[in-house]
C-alpha cells in the first residue's frame, strides 16, 4: 500500500511539473498520443512474440528472457495506456530489450537451467567401468 502512495504522489508531481511547462494542451496530447501508442504495441504484440520464439528456438535467448521480454514489452503497453507522464516514460522504457532484462533480473526469479548457448552445450559427461576383473 505505501508503494502505492509513493508511486501516486509520483505521479502526480511529474505530472503537474510536465503540464505546468509545457501547457494542459501539450499534456492532453501527450496522454492521447501515449493511448494510441500502446494500443499499437498492444496491437503488433503477437508479431515480437512470433520473433521472439523464433530466437528461443535458434537458442539466441533463455525461455525465461522469452517471457520476461513479453510481459515486459505487456505491461509497458498497458503503462502507456493509462493516463500520467510517469507511467508514460515507464513504459516507454520497457519497451526496450535492455530494461527488460535489467528489471527481469532484478525482479523475477532466477532460471534453474544453465543459460543458452554456453560453453557445455556438447559436453556428455559419463564414467567407464571396466569390468574385466
Amino acid at each position: 500500500m505505501i508503494y502505492f502512495l509513493i508511486y501516486l504522489f509520483l505521479e502526480v508531481v511529474v505530472t503537474i511539473d510536465f503540464g505546468s511547462h509545457f501547457g494542459g494542451i501539450i499534456t492532453f496530447f501527450e496522454f492521447i498520443g501515449s493511448f494510441f501508442a500502446g494500443m499499437l504495441i498492444l496491437q503488433n504484440l503477437q508479431f515480437s512474440m512470433r520473433e521472439n520464439i523464433a530466437r528461443v528456438i535458434n537458442r539466441d535467448i533463455s525461455s525465461q528472457e522469452f517471457i520476461s521480454m513479453g510481459l515486459f514489452k505487456l505491461v509497458g503497453a498497458i503503462l502507456l495506456i493509462l493516463p500520467g507522464v510517469l507511467t508514460d516514460i515507464i513504459g516507454i522504457l520497457m519497451q526496450f530489450e535492455s530494461t527488460a532484462s535489467f528489471f527481469a533480473k532484478y525482479f523475477l526469479p532466477k532460471e534453474s537451467a544453465h543459460s543458452p548457448k554456453s560453453e557445455d552445450d556438447n559436453i556428455i559427461d559419463v564414467e567407464i567401468i571396466d569390468d574385466k576383473k
